[in-house]
């Protein structure tokens, strides 16, 4: 093999083989994700009380008050964790689009992290959020037609904490692979010129 880089290469060449879209194609979508998931935290943190006022008809103003207090701490925490993550996935997938050594341990770090999270975001639902709905849903229950609206507010909320669950999954599985660790801080293959 001649000068080139130990370990990799074409025999007789000695270049590394192409790079793996995967890990640009995953900083890709960590900064989408990361960015969509930013926004909505901060809408959350900043107007989330002020736009909920909007949803009940005054003689549900007094339960809605009230359900709002109760929730107010958790969901507070939970959209504060939520933007921490978001930023942090925003500026790893930078270094995954760039091929950054970095990006492998940070990547599986934020993955443990953020599935950490999810199951602290269970747990709120379960023990603070969702009794909270309970109570909101019985004080202006008028009639058994509203009845299974705390069932399927609590569906949706779990079924939004599952929907997280995925990516972090993919990050560790993915930069847990020796063949994408390799790629990483690896110059390109040059490109061939056309004549």
């Amino acid at each position: 093999m001649q000068a080139g880089y130990p370990g990799h290469g074409y025999p007789g060449y000695g270049y590394p083989p192409p790079r793996s879209p995967a890990p640009r194609t995953l900083g890709t979508l960590s900064i989408i994700f990361g960015s969509v998931v930013s926004l909505l935290s901060l809408v959350g943190l900043v107007v989330g009380r002020q736009l909920a006022g909007f949803t009940v008809r005054a003689s549900q103003q007094e339960a809605f008050e009230r359900y709002l207090r109760e929730v107010h701490g958790a969901s507070r925490l939970l959209s504060a964790l939520m933007l921490m993550m978001s930023i942090a996935l925003i500026y790893i997938g930078l270094q995954q689009r760039a091929y950054k050594r970095a990006a492998v341990r940070a990547s599986i770090t934020w993955g443990i992290v953020a599935l950490a999270v999810l199951v602290v975001q269970i747990f709120v639902q379960l023990t603070v959020i969702g009794p909270a709905l309970d109570r909101f849903v019985d004080a202006i229950s008028q009639g058994p037609q509203i009845v299974p609206m705390s069932g399927i507010m609590k569906f949706s909320s779990l079924f939004g904490v599952a929907f997280y669950a995925p990516y972090p999954i993919i990050l560790i599985a993915t930069f847990r692979k020796p063949k994408f660790v390799a790629i990483m801080d690896q110059p390109v293959l040059p490109e061939a010129k056309v004549v």
